[in-house]
């Protein structure tokens, strides 16, 4: 543990947060851009990871592959942020559990991007939203129940798992008839990437100024 804190203590942990975010855009905007007809309603986030799908199919999995690194080291700065703040040491270690396995599923869905790949796609993709959600609901309740932390702040963890909720109802409704709710997943899924992307940042940002 001491050798965690030090860690910390040479880098915020709040800048694992904030630049792997800023990782993940790099490899982002690029992909999007040299993806053919690119579309928010008609294109999923890992369609730009697949083989030649677009020339920096590659480029756009390492970069994603990293960000989920750095969001491994977040949230285990996160937890002992929690801790120093006075939340239950045994509580905040369970839900860093859940934040650390779904940072895993965000190393499988880079990782597994092939047609071949797609079962460990699909269980890497239930590994990161399943154990989101869990985190998310769970920041909520033990920031809620903390005086440390303003309403707003639990609120705030609940509409970015709503986000993460919808996505997987409309990826349930997707695989029990393939026709359904095509375009409403891909926008789904691209809204809950977003939230999740602002929820490290603002995160972030209330550790450095707490």
């Amino acid at each position: 543990m001491d050798k965690i804190d030090n860690l910390f203590e040479i880098v915020h942990a709040a800048y694992f947060g904030i630049i792997g975010v800023i990782i993940f855009v790099i490899g982002l905007i690029p992909a999007i851009l040299a993806y053919p007809e690119f579309n928010f309603f008609s294109t999923p986030i890992s369609n730009l990871g697949e083989p030649s799908s677009n020339d920096l199919w590659l480029y756009f999995d390492i970069l994603w592959f990293i960000t989920g690194i750095f969001m491994i080291f977040f949230i285990i700065g996160f937890t002992r942020y929690l801790q120093k703040k006075g939340l239950p040491v045994q509580d905040t270690w369970i839900v860093c559990v859940f934040g650390v396995l779904s940072a895993i599923g965000i190393l499988g869905l880079s990782t597994f991007n092939a047609e071949d790949a797609y079962p460990m796609h699909f269980i890497s993709e239930l590994l990161f939203f399943f154990t989101g959600i869990l985190y998310l609901f769970s920041y909520a309740y033990l920031e809620y129940k903390s005086s440390d932390f303003p309403l707003w702040q639990a609120v705030f963890n609940l509409i970015v798992a709503l986000f993460f909720v919808l996505y997987l109802i409309l990826l349930i409704i997707n695989r029990v008839d393939e026709t359904l709710a095509i375009e409403f997943k891909s926008l789904a899924e691209w809204l809950f990437l977003f939230s999740n992307l602002i929820w490290f940042i603002e995160n972030g940002v209330y550790m450095l100024n707490r």
